[in-house]
């Protein structure tokens, strides 16, 4: 059974069931789906209906439909103003006070102290002091229900990342990759410093550069993709590891560069070797040469013998007779005669060579809109799997596409528009900055701007594609945290 995204389903004793979410909830409140029933929304996995995050206002008695739930008292508590994690957080069964159900961010027995502990099953809402603390290592447990106790602030950082995982990809996100590296404006201005100064050093420096510029961007999308959107982009250097840190980040940049260009290359290699193979057979057209040349030397020793054969003479004459320049003169006039006589031979030839062409744009147009429209997967592969081999392989990209659906054309769009954008930011800064050109060292000021904004959209770039992993992590089967 196939079900629309916005559909549910629910296992219970009685079947399985499709239908929307409101209904979902009025089941819920009456009675017919129970915590420990399962639930589906759209085609992801099955969970326990009270670990689902959008069905705990019904199971904790918030929700009201059409008949409203048979009155207890006291009313249970609501949890924490977020969605549970559909691992971790369940509904509320036990009473509890009321302080708590008005204030969750309040201790259920104590409402001017501040909530430390939330209880995993019923969901109360306790102080420092509330809980019942075990062990040497003083692990709490409530004292309404018994169960273990977690940190609020934990739960609701989860609770929180787990809602904002579920809410969709779209022009929030865009907005939020726009502003994701100015949340840490020092590492920002270092990393931009470093990556425009670095592109000042010639051919080793811009290799320099590009290393930590990867690397910097895979880091990012594997950080944001599992769910640690407050991470800075700058790689942890205390614990610095040629392998890891130097390595790894060439290795997957060469994988991006073979995956995505590597048609490119390929075609303008097989044109090379077109030329040369070309200069090849040009050359082997001077060995019938060498040949005519040796038979020439032939028919003059027949010529200088006086004792040579009558017949073999006969024959040395007409072919002396050929290599005269007249009869020369007159077998390239009836050659140019012909040819003027019978155009189509040159129409073919004309033919041969536009239909040349034609393949030949037609694969650069091929291989350039593989290029682009691939180049964002191939980084993102890049940066959630940290695999060579999957870099390099485009089955594992395109499979990815196909699980992420309509969020990477999303993804794609965006990247293409910031790519815009850095374009025509770098062509408005080599314009004003053409007075500072100077011969034989270039546009130092344009190199050094340009290099910095470009160390700022590439970030961006990189949050965006962890962002659109992040929204998929379900389907792509990415443990975030």
């Amino acid at each position: 059974m196939s079900a629309q995204p916005g559909q549910w389903r629910v296992s219970t004793f009685e079947g399985v069931f499709e239908t929307d979410l409101e209904t979902l909830k009025q089941w819920i409140v009456e009675g017919c789906v129970l915590p420990t029933d399962k639930v589906s929304k759209g085609n992801l996995n099955w969970i326990e209906a009270g670990r689902a995050p959008m069905l705990r206002t019904a199971f904790s008695g918030e929700f009201v439909g059409e008949t409203p739930p048979m009155e207890v008292a006291p009313e249970p508590i609501s949890p924490p103003p977020v969605s549970a994690d559909p691992f971790e957080g369940v509904p509320a069964t036990p009473a509890q006070p009321a302080a708590s159900a008005a204030n969750p961010a309040a201790c259920c027995n104590h409402p001017d102290v501040p909530t430390k502990y939330i209880c995993r099953i019923c969901a109360a809402t306790f102080c420092d002091d509330c809980p019942r603390f075990v062990g040497t290592s003083k692990i709490p447990l409530c004292p309404l229900c018994g169960d273990l106790c977690k940190l609020y602030a934990s739960v609701q950082t989860k609770v929180a990342s787990q809602e904002f995982q579920s809410s969709g990809f779209g022009m929030e996100d865009f907005v939020r990759g726009l502003s994701y590296p100015l949340q840490h404006k020092g590492a920002l201005l270092f990393g931009a410093a470093l990556y425009a100064f670095l592109l000042l050093g010639g051919f080793r420096g811009r290799i320099v550069a590009s290393v930590i510029m990867f690397g910097c961007m895979s880091h990012v999308i594997s950080q944001v993709a599992w769910g640690r959107l407050n991470r800075s982009f700058m790689p942890d250097f205390s614990s610095f590891s040629v392998y890891e840190d130097v390595a790894v980040p060439i290795g997957l940049g060469i994988g991006v560069t073979i995956v995505t260009w590597g048609p490119m290359i390929v075609l303008f290699i097989a044109l090379v070797f077109g030329v040369m193979s070309g200069a090849g057979a040009v050359a082997s057209s001077a060995t019938p040469v060498q040949d005519e040349q040796s038979q020439d030397l032939e028919t003059l020793s027949t010529l200088t013998d006086p004792n040579a054969d009558p017949k073999k003479l006969e024959e040395a004459n007409q072919k002396l007779n050929k290599l005269r320049p007249g009869y020369q003169i007159s077998q390239e006039a009836e050659k140019s005669k012909n040819q003027l006589s019978d155009p189509s031979a040159d129409l073919k030839l004309l033919a041969g060579y536009l239909k040349a062409g034609a393949v030949i744009v037609l694969l650069m147009l091929v291989a350039l809109g593989w290029g682009i429209f691939y180049y964002p997967m191939a980084l993102a592969v890049a940066g959630y799997t940290q695999s060579f081999a999957s870099v390099i392989n485009p089955l594992v990209g395109l499979d990815t596409i196909r699980r992420m659906g309509g969020t990477y054309f999303k993804a794609f769009g965006m990247i293409l528009l910031v790519q815009v954008a850095s374009f025509v930011v770098a062509v408005i800064v080599s314009v004003i900055t053409a007075p500072f050109a100077l011969p034989f060292i270039g546009n130092l000021p344009a190199t050094f701007i340009d290099g910095s904004l470009t160390f700022y959209f590439n970030l961006v770039v990189a949050c965006m594609l962890g962002l659109s992993l992040f929204k998929c992590a379900d389907r792509l089967g990415i443990e975030v945290d």
